[in-house]
C-alpha cells in the first residue's frame, strides 16, 4: 500500500512538473509571440524572391537591425529598416548595379532593394550565411582580416570567435529570430490578420512547439 502510494506522489509530481513546465513554455512563446512586430511583409517577399534570400532571414535582419521601425536611425546615422550607412548604401548601389540616391534611404522599397542585395552580394562573397552578417554589421574589411589571421574559419566559423562584441551579438540575434521564425512560421511570414490577434497566435504557435515536441520524443 505504501509502495502504491509512494509511486502515486512520483507520478503526481511528474504531472505536476510537466504541468509547470507547459505553463512556462506557454509564457514564453506567448511573450515572444507578442514582440513578434514583422510589417512590410509584401515588400519583404518582392526583394527577398528578387535576390533569391529567403523571406524569413530579410525580416530576421530588419527585425534585428530597425525592429520594422523605418523611421530609425543609428548614433552613426545608418537609416531605414535596414540600417543603411551611406557608404554602405553606394557601395551597395554600385556592386548591384542600381542608382544611388542617398536622399531615398528612408524610403521602404530602395532601402530593402539595396539592402537585401547587399547581403545577397555578401552572402556570394564569403558563401556563408555568419560571415555574411558579420560583414553586413562589422565590415567586409574586418572580416577578411579576421579569416586571414585565423580567428575565424572561412568554411565553418564559430560565432563565438568574432572579435567584435556587437558584431557577435547582432549575428547571434539574427540567426536566432531566423530560427525562431522558421519554427514558427514554417515558409510564410504572419499576416497582419494573424498579427492583429496575438492571442489566437500565441496559442497557435504553443501547438507548433507541443507538436514539434512529441515528434521529437516519438
Amino acid at each position: 500500500m505504501k509502495v502504491i502510494k509512494i509511486i502515486g506522489k512520483i507520478l503526481g509530481f511528474i504531472i505536476l512538473a510537466f504541468l509547470i513546465i507547459l505553463a512556462i513554455s506557454f509564457s514564453i512563446i506567448a511573450y515572444q509571440t507578442s514582440r513578434s512586430q514583422i510589417d512590410y511583409q509584401e515588400q519583404i517577399y518582392e526583394y527577398s524572391n528578387k535576390y533569391n534570400v529567403d523571406p524569413m532571414l530579410t525580416a530576421a535582419i530588419i527585425k534585428v537591425e530597425s525592429d520594422f521601425d523605418n523611421s530609425a536611425k543609428s548614433h552613426q546615422n545608418a537609416k531605414g529598416l535596414m540600417q543603411l550607412l551611406e557608404d554602405t548604401a553606394r557601395h551597395s548601389a554600385e556592386v548591384t548595379g542600381i542608382e544611388y540616391f542617398p536622399e531615398r534611404l528612408e524610403d521602404v522599397d530602395y532601402n530593402l532593394n539595396l539592402g537585401v542585395s547587399y547581403y545577397k552580394y555578401l552572402y556570394k562573397y564569403y558563401n556563408n550565411q555568419e560571415l555574411a552578417l558579420a560583414a553586413y554589421n562589422g565590415g567586409v574589411g574586418n572580416v577578411d582580416d579576421w579569416i586571414k589571421d585565423g580567428t575565424l574559419d572561412k568554411n565553418d566559423p564559430n560565432i563565438l570567435d568574432i572579435p567584435f562584441d556587437e558584431t557577435r551579438a547582432y549575428v547571434t540575434k539574427v540567426d536566432s529570430t531566423y530560427d525562431v521564425y522558421k519554427k514558427f512560421y514554417k515558409d510564410q511570414l504572419p499576416t497582419k490578420d494573424q498579427l492583429s490577434n496575438l492571442k489566437e497566435l500565441s496559442i497557435r504557435n504553443f501547438k507548433i512547439f507541443i507538436s514539434d515536441l512529441i515528434n521529437n520524443l516519438s
